[in-house]
């Protein structure tokens, strides 16, 4: 790569759990309002990785690319603190890895 610039990948692996859900329609309505938000306020890629078919349970990953580990590690921070906050569904596991 040219310039001497890092380019850093910061992933964000989100295990959740949506106790209030009734159907998969259910789920779908508030894991899309969640990838939307994070998407719409930190800018990163997101989306529904794993288990689409359960409708209690789902896995999240979210991406963004900074020339700084630390600023990719702060907004993947963020995006869980988000996800932590929301009523509907409880974070059960965050992982972050800088590639």
């Amino acid at each position: 790569m040219g310039g001497g610039k890092r380019l850093i990948v910061g992933v964000l692996r989100a295990e959740l759990a949506l106790g209030g859900t009734r159907s998969l329609k259910d789920k779908r309505r508030i894991i899309q309002s969640l990838l939307d938000r994070a998407r719409r306020e930190f800018r990163v890629a997101a989306a529904e990785v794993e288990l689409q078919e359960s409708w209690r349970r789902a896995v999240l990953g979210f991406a963004c690319v900074s020339s700084e580990g630390q600023h990719a590690s702060q907004i993947l921070s963020r995006v869980a603190a988000m996800i932590e906050r929301e009523s509907e569904v409880m974070l059960v596991e965050a992982a972050t890895e800088l590639l």
